[in-house]
């Protein structure tokens, strides 16, 4: 009898483990899970480990700053104390709670938290929006594109101004750039995304590049409906208007989310700050199908201005004079 219990508790024992260590994994994502661009990259990346590594993250979706702060508390009570972050939104509740629960990591993609206990990632995301500010340059046949923000958050504000000094670097053409609302459901608003692009493109713009989340689909489409041009961005956007889409600037977040996520499982995880552009892999142009729309040449003249960034020659800045002019401001704001 008793040896039938000790195999009882030893198998309820080994039931036990996996489901504990289960429990050790967290993924809070901000806005809407599958975005097809920044979030879904994300789950991609995460599910793989799932199934490679036999662990499970528990998943939970936030839209506020106010909500970042609750799904952070409601995981570390539950004794999930390894969390990764996804957004900048969660910046300033990793800020506050960090300190809080010195006894959990905290690795926030997006953003820029320093603390013993908190790896964050950025990205030079001016890099990819200096390349296809080239190419949205080298497209347009009017003379004007336009680039559209959703909220002007510090990335992507930094696409905005890359995108405006990559058109400089390109041709001396005119740039319109707009945010479209000052909340963080921008990213979300489709149909305030198919507003601001009519817009752009009455004013006579030709090639919009929207870093809008979910929301930059519906202005592409607006685009492409109106017989004009897009340039994706996060993952390649080909896919929602196709013939329509010159390039997509591209950033790896499952690139930050696979080498975070793996020096967690391998017991590497160290805190510090990251910052990823071209030179790391963490952001880049589509040239695939670019030829549809550039020249040989002008493709060259792209690829070479890519190895001058990566070889540290030309650096394009996050923020200069050129993109606060005084048309850089909310949509809502416009008469």
């Amino acid at each position: 009898m008793r040896f039938v219990l000790f195999i009882i508790l030893l198998a309820c024992c080994f039931l036990a483990s996996p489901a504990r260590a289960d429990a050790d994994y967290g993924v809070i994502y901000s806005g809407q899970k599958d975005d097809r661009v920044f979030n879904s990259m994300v789950v991609a990346a995460i599910a793989r480990f799932e199934t490679e590594n036999q662990v499970n993250f528990r998943h939970r979706v936030i839209v506020t700053q106010q909500d970042s702060a609750d799904a952070i508390r409601a995981f570390v009570e539950r004794g999930i104390t390894t969390l990764v972050l996804v957004g900048f939104i969660h910046e300033k509740a990793v800020r506050d709670l960090a300190p809080l629960y010195p006894h959990a990591r905290f690795t926030l993609i997006d953003g820029n938290v320093t603390g013993p206990n908190v790896r964050a990632i950025r990205f030079r995301e001016q890099e990819a929006g200096f390349l296809a500010g080239m190419a949205a340059a080298f497209a347009s046949r009017s003379g004007r594109v336009a680039f559209i923000g959703a909220v002007a958050t510090p990335p992507v504000q930094r696409f905005g101004c890359g995108f405006v000094q990559g058109v400089n670097q390109a041709r001396p053409i005119s740039v319109i750039t707009r945010y479209m609302t000052n909340d963080m459901d921008g990213f979300r608003d489709r149909r305030l995304a198919r507003t601001v692009a009519a817009d752009m493109l009455a004013q006579g713009a030709d090639v919009l590049f929207p870093a809008a989340g979910l929301a930059s689909r519906d202005a592409l489409l607006a685009a492409a409906q109106a017989g004009k041009l897009g340039i994706g961005v996060d993952s390649d956007q080909e896919d929602v208007a196709p013939g329509h889409i010159v390039t997509t600037a591209v950033k790896r977040i499952d690139v930050a989310v696979t080498t975070a996520v793996r020096d967690l499982i391998d017991g590497t995880w160290t805190a510090g700050n990251a910052e990823m552009g071209i030179a790391e892999g963490g952001v880049d142009w589509v040239r695939t199908g670019a030829d549809r729309f550039l020249t040989t040449q002008q493709i060259a003249t792209i690829e070479s201005t890519k190895a001058r960034i990566t070889a540290g020659r030309l650096k394009v800045v996050a923020h200069d004079p050129v993109c606060d002019r005084p048309e850089v401001k909310p949509y809502a704001s416009l008469p």
